[in-house]
């Protein structure tokens, strides 16, 4: 996902965690201000960041074997967690906000549509729907296809379609024009996802030349700069499918999520190097948990009346993160109490 559960990875890379603790920041931050010139700037690059760290981690598989291991060790944990997270936070809602029966069964059951059938706590899950759908289309193409010419036509015509229309109006799910699981949405995902494969596949050290550092951060502050000069208009919502843009759509899909992406990814590297790190490579450690749970706690400050968006912020990253190491640690002390209890009786 996009957002790699820490599991997944063969060793931390702190930059990236880094990577991934400004974009999960981004998302809740864009989350309390919506509508707002500061969540429209956001959007246009929190998401892709996820789908470009997600395709560093992607590779081609050459077996059965390996796709096994692909499907149990990276796509199964990720659907059952989606279920479970699903119907956990649906049936809080439900008694939360005093909804009835009806409201329970319908919104389980958007589960299994998902996209923007996905509302309220579950509102943030169309982007595992995206994570997943992109991971195993990625992996398919590049196990597929040997040429790089080919891919690179191949995720930038998709791309270049998605761009070519407002939503998929020709399909409505429960009052939303969409395919299940927004699964359209893939044609743009895969094209950032590839970035992240291709640019990292055989280097990934190559963000640390500072050539490229000086490189990435002059056009990503260029494009602010010309943007606050009234130089071109851009507003990215993938859930919804919302591009508006004085430039050419794929051209600004193309270019400004991608260069506000790296110049993030550069950040993160930098604040790698600092001395203080203020606890951001733990919430990049934790950001699937912040992804499920920010909602439920930015509902819970509106309902107890917390209105100071800094206090709002810490809540919305802080209680998710809490109570993901704490299920963490009672489930390690769980099971060393299990594996001591075996051994005493062996």
């Amino acid at each position: 996902m996009a957002i790699p559960s820490h599991h997944q990875l063969p060793s931390r890379i702190e930059w990236i965690d880094i990577a991934k603790a400004y974009g999960i920041i981004a998302i809740v931050l864009g989350h309390i201000l919506s509508h707002t010139p500061v969540s429209h700037f956001l959007y246009w690059w929190h998401i892709p960041l996820f789908f470009i760290l997600s395709g560093i981690f992607v590779k081609p598989l050459n077996n059965v074997h390996d796709w096994q291991k692909f499907f149990n060790h990276r796509i199964k944990p990720e659907l059952e967690l989606y279920i479970g997270m699903g119907i956990l936070l649906i049936g809080l809602y439900t008694v939360i906000h005093h909804k009835n029966q009806m409201f329970l069964q319908n919104h389980l059951v958007d589960l299994i549509y998902g996209g923007r059938t996905l509302n309220f706590y579950t509102s943030p899950f169309w982007f595992i729907n995206a994570y997943i759908l992109t991971i195993i289309v990625l992996t398919i193409i590049i196990s597929l296809i040997s040429s790089r010419t080919m891919l690179v036509l191949l995720v930038t015509g998709g791309l270049l379609l998605g761009a070519s229309y407002s939503q998929v109006s020709w399909v409505h799910i429960n009052g939303f024009a969409m395919i299940p699981w927004s699964a359209d949405t893939v044609l743009i995902t895969l094209f950032y996802s590839y970035i992240g494969y291709t640019l990292f596949h055989a280097n990934r050290n190559w963000i640390q030349d500072p050539k490229a550092i000086s490189g990435i951060i002059i056009i990503a502050t260029t494009l602010i700069l010309i943007h606050l000069n009234g130089g071109f208009t851009f507003r990215l919502s993938l859930k919804s499918h919302l591009i508006q843009s004085s430039l050419p759509k794929a051209v600004a899909l193309i270019l400004i999520p991608t260069s506000l992406a790296l110049g993030v990814m550069v950040c993160a590297l930098i604040t790698s190097k600092l001395p203080f790190k203020f606890g951001l490579p733990l919430i990049g450690r934790h950001t699937l948990a912040i992804m499920y749970g920010h909602k439920l706690f930015l509902d819970i400050c509106g309902l107890v009346g917390i209105k100071n968006p800094v206090i709002i912020l810490l809540i919305g990253v802080g209680a998710p993160l809490f109570t993901a190491i704490t299920i963490q640690r009672i489930s390690h002390l769980t099971n060393s109490l299990a594996y001591g209890l075996n051994n005493n009786f062996r």
